[in-house]
């Protein structure tokens, strides 16, 4: 039972998707029961018959107590395992443990702007008391567990680390869908595309890409901005390119899209300017399909790119640094397609999704007595 805030387009839930449809189907089942909502069309990502889905909140309401709605939830479906995800699904290992039926496993999969440097005292006690009522206790990165065990003096040693992993047949180069991407959104052969996939949230701090691009204008006349996804910070970055009216025709939003893939094609090179980061599977995404790519220096990034070799690193809210390196992959083509190269190798020797699943795999299986004999439910909050 795999318990999550909702099931957005966020890299966790993507995260979720590839373990769920990378399982064996005829040893795991899932249950992904969802605190908040329930968009109608995840049911979609799944493989048919595999995958039940619920929600706990009612519609129209929301209690901030979700332990004895998450405990009947618990009792209803009788999974194996209870796997909860970061703070929005940490109730779940309560309610788990009242219930007493199950193996608990918790995961942080990152952090969000408000609590990048601190987080509330109360917050850190109650993530304290679950980590230490859960069965097993896991992190995207080395970087986040070393947080964690900072904040709530949790033992390291106790918590592992499972990275990302991205499928390598899907995120590939495709000089086709490169084209035909380019084609359409006017972006001429010979221009820089630059380009980035995620919510549009704080988080991500888009600002500081913008004000990078207003530095080069000056003197790069051949750049592109694609933005693929949506958020509430879409009108502050649309007021942004409103106030420069020459970039109309330069910047792109195309809101959310089921065409990532594609849409990766078409840059040149990928941004990620982050005030902070787990491990990015967008980032992932990117460099799997061969770009050079330009991420800040923060949570796990540096995990994922090698600085000078598998792409290039810049502090956080560093727009002067940003523009640097825009400036120079746009002057040093060889380089850009050397980094490009060596980014899609990082990525098949560190960060592959068969590595990924069967790491959960192992996971799943040693903590279910008598697991691979029989077919056994995966439960995911």
């Amino acid at each position: 039972m795999h318990v999550v805030d909702n099931m957005g387009r966020g890299g966790m839930q993507n995260g979720i998707v590839n373990v769920i449809r990378h399982l064996d189907q005829s040893r795991f089942e899932h249950v992904i029961c969802s605190i908040r909502r329930l968009d109608h069309v995840d049911a979609h990502r799944f493989p048919e018959d595999n995958v039940k889905m619920m929600c706990v909140a009612g519609e129209g309401r929301e209690s901030r107590v979700q332990i004895p709605a998450l405990s009947r939830s618990i009792r209803a479906v009788k999974p194996d395992i209870v796997h909860s995800r970061n703070w929005s699904g940490v109730e779940a290992v309560i309610s788990g443990r009242w219930v007493g039926s199950c193996t608990l496993i918790h995961s942080e999969h990152g952090v969000d702007s408000e609590t990048a440097e601190r987080e509330p005292w109360r917050r850190v006690c109650f993530r304290r008391l679950a980590f230490g009522l859960a069965d097993h206790v896991f992190c995207v990165s080395n970087q986040l567990r070393q947080l964690h065990a900072r904040r709530t003096g949790f033992p390291e040693r106790k918590i592992g680390v499972i990275h990302n992993g991205v499928d390598m047949d899907r995120f590939s180069p495709d000089s086709s869908a490169r084209a035909a991407v380019r084609q359409e959104f006017g972006i001429a052969p010979d221009e820089l595309c630059i380009g980035c996939v995620g919510n549009l949230t704080p988080v991500k701090d888009y600002p500081t890409l913008l004000h990078a691009l207003n530095e080069i204008a000056s003197v790069c006349a051949n750049w592109r901005l694609v933005v693929a996804g949506e958020g509430l910070e879409l009108p502050r970055l649309q007021s942004f390119v409103d106030a420069h009216p020459q970039w109309k025709d330069r910047v792109h939003f195309v809101g959310l899209s089921n065409r990532v893939r594609e849409i990766l094609n078409a840059m040149d090179i990928y941004v990620l300017s982050s005030v902070t980061e787990g491990i990015s599977n967008s980032l992932l995404e990117a460099m799997a399909t061969g770009i050079a790519v330009v991420v800040t220096e923060t949570g796990g990034n540096p995990e994922v790119v090698v600085n000078g070799r598998s792409g290039l690193l810049f502090p956080v809210g560093d727009s002067h640094r940003l523009a640097d390196h825009l400036l120079r992959l746009n002057a040093q083509p060889e380089e850009r397609r050397s980094l490009a190269q060596e980014a899609r190798q990082r990525i098949s020797e560190r960060f592959s999704l068969q590595s990924m699943v069967r790491r959960y795999e192992q996971l799943y299986e040693s903590l279910v007595p008598g697991a691979k004999p029989r077919p056994h439910a995966v439960a995911i909050v």
